[in-house]
Protein backbone atom coordinates (compact mmCIF):
# COMPACT_ATOMS: atom_id res chain seq x y z
CA UNK A 1 0.00 0.00 0.00
CA UNK A 2 1.49 3.60 -0.86
CA UNK A 3 1.95 6.39 1.87
CA UNK A 4 -1.16 8.41 0.46
CA UNK A 5 -2.98 5.22 0.22
CA UNK A 6 -2.21 4.85 3.65
CA UNK A 7 -2.68 7.98 5.18
CA UNK A 8 -5.92 8.65 3.29
CA UNK A 9 -7.30 5.25 5.57
CA UNK A 10 -6.01 6.89 9.00
CA UNK A 11 -7.55 9.75 8.12
CA UNK A 12 -10.54 8.36 7.38
CA UNK A 13 -10.37 6.18 10.17
CA UNK A 14 -9.97 9.12 12.72
CA UNK A 15 -12.51 11.05 11.21
CA UNK A 16 -14.95 8.30 11.57
CA UNK A 17 -13.43 7.99 15.27
CA UNK A 18 -14.66 11.45 15.54
CA UNK A 19 -17.86 11.05 14.55
CA UNK A 20 -18.71 8.37 16.98
CA UNK A 21 -17.35 9.92 19.64
CA UNK A 22 -19.32 13.22 18.79
CA UNK A 23 -22.76 11.15 18.40
CA UNK A 24 -22.15 9.80 21.98
CA UNK A 25 -21.52 13.19 23.34
CA UNK A 26 -24.25 14.68 22.22
CA UNK A 27 -25.90 12.04 23.48
CA UNK A 28 -24.12 12.84 26.85
CA UNK A 29 -25.05 16.30 26.81
CA UNK A 30 -29.00 15.42 25.55
CA UNK A 31 -29.32 13.10 29.08
CA UNK A 32 -27.72 16.14 31.06
CA UNK A 33 -29.65 18.55 29.33
CA UNK A 34 -33.03 16.56 29.86
CA UNK A 35 -32.52 15.94 33.39
CA UNK A 36 -32.06 19.57 33.79
CA UNK A 37 -35.46 20.30 32.50
CA UNK A 38 -36.82 17.75 33.85
CA UNK A 39 -35.64 19.44 37.80
CA UNK A 40 -37.11 22.94 36.05
CA UNK A 41 -40.27 21.37 35.95
CA UNK A 42 -39.91 22.15 31.95
CA UNK A 43 -40.75 18.30 30.62
CA UNK A 44 -43.06 16.22 32.14
CA UNK A 45 -40.81 13.03 32.91
CA UNK A 46 -37.37 12.00 32.75
CA UNK A 47 -35.19 8.30 33.61
CA UNK A 48 -35.17 8.21 37.55
CA UNK A 49 -31.74 9.36 38.62
CA UNK A 50 -30.15 8.60 42.43
CA UNK A 51 -28.68 12.03 42.56
CA UNK A 52 -29.74 14.27 39.93
CA UNK A 53 -27.66 17.07 40.30
CA UNK A 54 -24.38 14.62 39.66
CA UNK A 55 -25.51 12.86 37.45
CA UNK A 56 -25.89 15.79 35.38
CA UNK A 57 -22.76 17.28 36.09
CA UNK A 58 -21.17 13.39 35.45
CA UNK A 59 -22.91 13.33 31.98
CA UNK A 60 -21.87 16.98 31.03
CA UNK A 61 -18.47 16.94 31.56
CA UNK A 62 -18.04 12.93 30.07
CA UNK A 63 -19.76 14.73 26.77
CA UNK A 64 -16.77 17.24 27.01
CA UNK A 65 -14.36 14.84 27.84
CA UNK A 66 -15.71 11.97 25.00
CA UNK A 67 -15.68 14.86 22.28
CA UNK A 68 -12.36 16.48 23.34
CA UNK A 69 -10.65 13.07 23.18
CA UNK A 70 -10.21 12.04 19.53
CA UNK A 71 -8.41 15.76 19.07
CA UNK A 72 -5.78 15.17 21.16
CA UNK A 73 -4.64 12.43 18.49
CA UNK A 74 -5.05 14.65 15.66
CA UNK A 75 -2.08 14.84 13.82
CA UNK A 76 -2.64 18.62 12.58
CA UNK A 77 -3.44 19.62 15.80
CA UNK A 78 -0.39 17.88 17.42
CA UNK A 79 2.15 19.43 14.81
CA UNK A 80 0.29 22.77 13.63
CA UNK A 81 -1.83 24.27 16.18
CA UNK A 82 -0.16 22.93 19.31
CA UNK A 83 -1.94 26.23 21.49
CA UNK A 84 -4.88 24.79 20.91
CA UNK A 85 -3.94 21.17 21.66
CA UNK A 86 -2.89 22.30 25.11
CA UNK A 87 -6.14 23.64 25.70
CA UNK A 88 -7.93 21.17 24.65
CA UNK A 89 -5.31 18.80 27.02
CA UNK A 90 -6.69 20.66 29.96
CA UNK A 91 -10.17 20.29 28.82
CA UNK A 92 -10.11 17.03 28.67
CA UNK A 93 -8.45 16.66 31.82
CA UNK A 94 -10.69 18.79 33.75
CA UNK A 95 -13.75 17.16 32.27
CA UNK A 96 -12.62 13.68 33.33
CA UNK A 97 -11.75 14.58 37.04
CA UNK A 98 -15.07 16.17 37.51
CA UNK A 99 -16.78 13.13 35.76
CA UNK A 100 -15.00 10.62 37.39
CA UNK A 101 -15.51 11.91 40.96
CA UNK A 102 -19.33 12.59 39.54
CA UNK A 103 -19.52 8.69 38.29
CA UNK A 104 -17.80 7.55 41.70
CA UNK A 105 -19.97 9.21 43.45
CA UNK A 106 -23.20 8.28 41.79
CA UNK A 107 -22.27 4.70 42.01
CA UNK A 108 -22.44 4.40 45.63
CA UNK A 109 -25.81 5.38 45.26
CA UNK A 110 -27.06 4.11 42.25
CA UNK A 111 -29.54 1.21 42.79
CA UNK A 112 -27.67 -1.84 41.98
CA UNK A 113 -26.16 -4.33 43.95
CA UNK A 114 -22.85 -4.10 45.21
CA UNK A 115 -21.03 -6.40 42.81
CA UNK A 116 -22.09 -3.66 39.80
CA UNK A 117 -21.46 -0.75 42.57
CA UNK A 118 -17.74 -2.01 42.65
CA UNK A 119 -17.47 -1.73 38.88
CA UNK A 120 -18.54 1.12 38.29
CA UNK A 121 -16.10 2.44 41.41
CA UNK A 122 -13.50 0.54 39.79
CA UNK A 123 -13.72 2.22 36.43
CA UNK A 124 -14.26 6.09 37.48
CA UNK A 125 -11.24 5.24 40.08
CA UNK A 126 -9.19 4.14 37.09
CA UNK A 127 -10.38 6.69 34.87
CA UNK A 128 -9.25 9.26 37.45
CA UNK A 129 -5.94 7.92 37.77
CA UNK A 130 -4.48 7.31 34.24
CA UNK A 131 -5.74 10.81 33.39
CA UNK A 132 -4.10 12.06 36.35
CA UNK A 133 -0.61 9.92 35.72
CA UNK A 134 -0.68 11.30 32.06
CA UNK A 135 -1.12 14.65 33.28
CA UNK A 136 1.84 14.54 35.34
CA UNK A 137 4.02 12.91 32.80
CA UNK A 138 3.19 15.65 30.69
CA UNK A 139 4.53 18.41 33.01
CA UNK A 140 7.45 16.08 33.66
CA UNK A 141 8.18 16.38 29.94
CA UNK A 142 8.16 12.67 29.51
CA UNK A 143 5.65 12.27 26.25
CA UNK A 144 6.16 8.80 25.80
CA UNK A 145 5.03 8.01 28.72
CA UNK A 146 2.45 10.58 28.44
CA UNK A 147 1.07 9.26 25.04
CA UNK A 148 0.52 5.68 26.67
CA UNK A 149 -1.48 6.66 29.66
CA UNK A 150 -3.30 9.14 27.00
CA UNK A 151 -4.31 6.38 25.26
CA UNK A 152 -5.44 4.44 28.60
CA UNK A 153 -7.30 7.44 29.75
CA UNK A 154 -9.24 7.63 26.53
CA UNK A 155 -10.28 3.91 26.41
CA UNK A 156 -11.88 4.29 29.66
CA UNK A 157 -13.38 7.47 28.32
CA UNK A 158 -14.99 5.06 25.29
CA UNK A 159 -16.76 3.19 28.38
CA UNK A 160 -19.89 4.78 27.21
CA UNK A 161 -19.41 4.27 23.98
CA UNK A 162 -18.49 -0.10 24.90
CA UNK A 163 -21.00 0.10 27.38
CA UNK A 164 -24.51 1.07 24.94
CA UNK A 165 -23.48 -2.12 23.10
CA UNK A 166 -22.44 -4.67 26.12
CA UNK A 167 -25.41 -3.70 28.77
CA UNK A 168 -28.53 -4.96 25.89
CA UNK A 169 -26.58 -7.73 24.82
CA UNK A 170 -25.35 -9.47 27.87
CA UNK A 171 -28.93 -8.44 29.22
CA UNK A 172 -30.78 -10.40 26.32
CA UNK A 173 -28.99 -13.91 27.42
CA UNK A 174 -29.58 -16.25 30.06
CA UNK A 175 -27.99 -14.70 32.52
CA UNK A 176 -29.75 -13.37 35.75
CA UNK A 177 -29.27 -9.68 35.71
CA UNK A 178 -27.37 -9.65 39.10
CA UNK A 179 -24.48 -11.15 36.91
CA UNK A 180 -25.17 -9.58 33.65
CA UNK A 181 -25.47 -6.27 34.36
CA UNK A 182 -22.08 -5.72 36.69
CA UNK A 183 -20.53 -8.24 33.85
CA UNK A 184 -21.38 -5.94 31.01
CA UNK A 185 -20.46 -3.04 32.64
CA UNK A 186 -16.63 -4.96 33.74
CA UNK A 187 -16.25 -6.18 30.24
CA UNK A 188 -17.33 -2.23 28.79
CA UNK A 189 -14.07 -0.90 30.02
CA UNK A 190 -11.62 -3.74 30.79
CA UNK A 191 -11.72 -4.55 27.20
CA UNK A 192 -11.02 -1.75 26.20
CA UNK A 193 -8.39 -0.90 28.45
CA UNK A 194 -7.10 -4.35 27.49
CA UNK A 195 -6.82 -3.01 23.45
CA UNK A 196 -5.22 0.17 24.66
CA UNK A 197 -2.92 -2.02 26.01
CA UNK A 198 -2.26 -4.15 23.03
CA UNK A 199 -1.94 -1.12 21.09
CA UNK A 200 0.55 0.82 23.19
CA UNK A 201 2.81 -2.30 23.05
CA UNK A 202 2.79 -2.81 19.14
CA UNK A 203 3.23 1.42 19.04
CA UNK A 204 5.59 1.55 21.84
CA UNK A 205 9.03 1.45 19.58
CA UNK A 206 7.92 4.34 17.27
CA UNK A 207 6.46 6.37 19.76
CA UNK A 208 10.30 5.81 22.28
CA UNK A 209 12.15 6.83 19.15
CA UNK A 210 13.85 9.81 19.37
CA UNK A 211 11.89 13.22 19.53
CA UNK A 212 10.59 14.91 16.48
CA UNK A 213 9.98 19.02 17.13
CA UNK A 214 6.77 18.38 17.52
CA UNK A 215 7.25 15.72 20.44
CA UNK A 216 9.40 18.42 21.81
CA UNK A 217 6.81 20.90 21.88
CA UNK A 218 4.18 18.97 23.02
CA UNK A 219 3.11 20.15 26.98
CA UNK A 220 0.28 21.00 28.54
CA UNK A 221 1.95 24.01 30.44
CA UNK A 222 -0.71 23.79 33.34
Amino acid sequence: MSSSASRFLKQMGWWIFLLVCAFYASYAFYMGLVEILFQQGLVASAKPRAVPLIFIIHALAGGIALISGPLQFNRHLLSKKRKIHRILGRTYVVAIWISSIGGLWSAIFFEVDLAAKIVLGVLSILWFGSTTIAWLCILMRDIAVHREWMIRSFSLSLFFVSFSFWVPGLANTSLPEAISYPLAVFVSWSLNLLVAELWIRYTRSQSRQPSTNVHRDHALQQ
